[in-house]
């Protein structure tokens, strides 16, 4: 009888695996569809510059090959404990600020359209409009792309930041040489519900960890807290 909850866990643990991997290039794909359909329509009807044409289908399969990497390659595993160091908090970054901007982005592509399209307006106004819309989409496609990858892990002895794309970067602090330690939110943080904490063990981009769009941050500000001697 104890090789059915066996069994049954395991079922689930792989039907949630796959889940993910569906939604990872779910998400995947509709970053990259608009470019790739945008891309293919004007090459084929005609009245587009090819190099426009080429260069919307060039963005657009690059950003499907990036997803179809990251979603295959999952996230990187949590760091390897040291003899007698215990783990207190392991996150990855929630994907809330990401789709926020994305979704931000999207009355400002629209309306480029709609003025292009529907307007007598010079074209100056239609491709100003495109990209700050266009920079909003690529802000939240490459963090969205980036947070598949990025593992934050506090222990009793240092803090890690493990970010593995085609290499692997591990920046660690130990917690004896921290001197500050900070909470931010962005905008799209705030209206999404997460938040960041930033440690810092003096100046300098190698001194500093930001544990970014996480949900609850509170409890791994308290913990780092907890570790500073009194």
């Amino acid at each position: 009888m104890a090789s059915v909850p066996k069994r049954s866990l395991g079922y689930r643990l792989y039907n949630n695996s796959w889940l993910a991997l569906l939604r990872r290039l779910l998400v995947s794909a509709i970053i990259a569809g608009p470019f790739l359909l945008g891309g293919g329509y004007s090459f084929y009807a005609g009245g587009f510059p090819l190099w426009a044409s080429l260069a919307v289908l060039g963005v657009g399969s690059l950003l499907m090959l990036a997803g179809l990497y990251m979603s295959f390659t999952g996230i990187v595993p949590s760091p390897p404990l040291l003899p007698g160091e215990t783990q207190l908090e392991l996150r990855h970054p929630t994907m809330k600020p990401s789709y926020a901007r994305l979704l931000f982005s999207l009355p400002f592509l629209g309306s480029a359209f709609y003025v292009w399209q529907y307007s007598q307006a010079p074209y100056v106004y239609p491709f100003v409009l495109f990209i700050v819309g266009l920079f909003f989409f690529f802000k939240g496609a490459m963090r969205y792309l980036r947070n598949l990858h990025i593992t934050y892990a506090v222990t009793d002895r240092r803090v890690v930041h493990m970010y593995r794309f085609l290499w692997l970067n591990t920046k660690e602090i130990p917690v004896s040489r921290i001197i500050s330690i900070s909470e931010a939110r962005s905008f799209f943080e705030i209206i999404t519900g997460r938040g960041s904490v930033v440690v810092a063990s003096g100046i300098g981009e190698r001194q500093v960890i930001k544990i970014e769009d996480i949900s609850d941050p509170g409890p791994v500000a308290e913990s780092l807290r907890g570790l500073l001697p009194t």
